[in-house]
């Protein structure tokens, strides 16, 4: 806004004037770039009675128009492309000079309707709720159709597919499947229509394939082909199976077409627009798992374990109606099963017979079963004192506790070879007998049959003669048992004495 004071002066109204006539120029100069000093012939484009522009020429127009047809002709192949209706071009005279160009009409006819070509609208709709539904574009069932039956293949072997739409499928006579059905979840309707240009219309099949099997065509995750890279290392890699890669890159027709290093390939993970559903009859054979019986015996003490017969599995061959959803397990259905072989339990004998927890000091059992050899005894060897008497029977043979007490420490975990293991002790079991202070040392185990905090009996079996950690001969695959013996140890607090003693 311009303020203008006005003084009382002889010079203020004659500013006044001279502004006003100055502005009223301005204006007819304005007015005059509308308004042509004579009346001149042009064309009034109309789309459905309303006046979308004035053009020059209406051969200039409908020549540009045609060029427009011409180009939609060639990208989607047709011989027809249908102008929208409603269009209307009329000559008049006037002085107007708002004049706009063969283009600027045609981009308002076709933001109001568009050109049209001949084709078919394919819905596919999700049978449990009719709302979920994908609406496509083609101009021949045939591209829709071919475009399906590639992405069955995504999910289907190549063979067993041919053999099922052919009917060459072998019975299966003793082992074997075939494919009972080949459906698709979704309901898959056709209607013949005009479809706007300005819509995705699809005229390759194999760029349909890929978006019903990727639910995109867009921001595909890539992936830079290294010199020992394969295609089915590379779809195995990504979690794709190669039909599923080759859909997804066409370029491609198999899995044996040869690769380049840093060539980019497609790789993203499926969503599939449609779903497949596979009915598989199958015949195999099948093992059972065994079952483990639990035995107890009242003679031995609770912490006593010993299996006494391995289990085997069992031999079936069954039947089974399977389906898979593009490519998932939905549900399998046994028909029959026949036993071949019958599974074998394996069957475990527990004790159950309670154990005192306090030694009887008078009588003290062998650590192990006789006859027996001492190898090594209570005192100074190799420059050192060794403080207890390695036991020697034979690998595996039983080890049994000394007397009553409570497993106090186990070590495990040793293999025969590992000197250091368990600081040299291999797998040990340390028994406080909760009587005099005593305490009773096994080591260099093979097996290990209590556990810590555990109640032992006097003369309980606690596990194997081993040659776990530091034992001589050093065993080896020449000699796999070297080194095998009990070291057997007595202490009193945490003196040890000669275990001979006790005996």
């Amino acid at each position: 806004m311009v303020i203008i004071v006005v003084n009382n002066s002889k010079w203020s109204f004659g500013i006044i004037i001279s502004i006003i006539i100055i502005s009223f120029g301005i204006f007819l100069i304005s007015f005059s770039y509308d308004i042509a000093s004579e009346p001149q012939t042009l064309y009034t484009v109309y789309l459905d009675g309303k006046n979308i522009g004035n053009i020059l020429s209406k051969d200039s127009f409908e020549s540009y128009v045609n060029g427009k047809e011409e180009e939609l002709k060639n990208k989607y192949n047709v011989d027809t492309v249908f102008t929208p209706k409603g269009v209307e071009i009329k000559k008049n005279f006037t002085y107007s000079n708002d004049i706009s160009s063969d283009e600027e009409v045609y981009n308002k006819i076709i933001s109001n309707k568009n050109f049209t070509v001949k084709g078919y609208e394919i819905k596919v709709t999700n049978r449990d709720d009719k709302d979920d539904n994908t609406v496509l574009y083609v101009l021949s069932k045939e591209t829709f159709d071919e475009s399906v039956e590639d992405t069955i293949k995504a999910f289907v072997d190549n063979e067993q597919y041919e053999n099922f739409v052919t009917g060459t499928q072998e019975e299966i006579k003793d082992l074997g499947s075939i494919i009972e059905n080949i459906d698709i979840a979704e309901e898959v309707s056709y209607k013949e229509t005009l479809i706007p240009t300005d819509n995705k219309i699809f005229t390759d099949s194999d760029e349909l394939s890929k978006y019903l099997l990727y639910g995109s065509l867009e921001d595909q995750e890539t992936y830079i082909v290294k010199a020992e890279d394969t295609i089915e290392s590379i779809a195995n890699s990504h979690k794709l199976n190669v039909q599923e890669f080759l859909i997804a890159n066409p370029s491609f027709t198999s899995a044996n077409n040869l690769l380049y290093e840093n060539q980019e390939v497609n790789v993203g993970l499926i969503d599939p627009l449609i779903s497949v559903v596979v009915d598989i009859h199958s015949v195999a054979d099948e093992e059972r798992n065994y079952d483990t019986e639990i035995q107890y015996d009242s003679t031995q003490y609770i912490g006593y374990q010993e299996v006494i017969r391995e289990g085997e599995n069992g031999l079936y061959k069954v039947t089974r109606k399977s389906q898979y959803v593009n490519g998932q397990l939905i549900s399998a259905t046994i028909s029959n099963s026949t036993e071949i072989k019958p599974a074998v339990n394996r069957i475990i004998v527990k004790g159950k017979k309670y154990a005192p927890n306090v030694a009887d000091l008078s009588y003290w059992a062998w650590p192990t079963d006789r006859p027996y050899t001492i190898t090594s005894y209570f005192q100074y060897r190799w420059g050192s004192f060794h403080n207890a008497i390695d036991i020697y029977v034979g690998y595996g043979s039983p080890i049994y506790a000394a007397n009553n007490g409570v497993v106090e420490k186990i070590g495990t975990g040793c293999t025969p070879g590992y000197l250091g293991c368990n600081g040299r002790q291999g797998n040990y079991i340390l028994i406080n007998h909760n009587a005099g202070g005593y305490y009773t040392i096994y080591m260099h185990m093979r097996d290990i049959y209590v556990t810590s905090g555990q109640t032992v009996a006097r003369g309980q079996k606690i596990g194997t003669m081993g040659n776990t950690g530091e034992v001589y001969p050093v065993p080896s695959s020449y000699n796999p048992y070297g080194g095998t013996h009990l070291h057997f140890g007595v202490r009193i607090g945490s003196s040890y004495i000669n275990p001979l003693s006790l005996y």
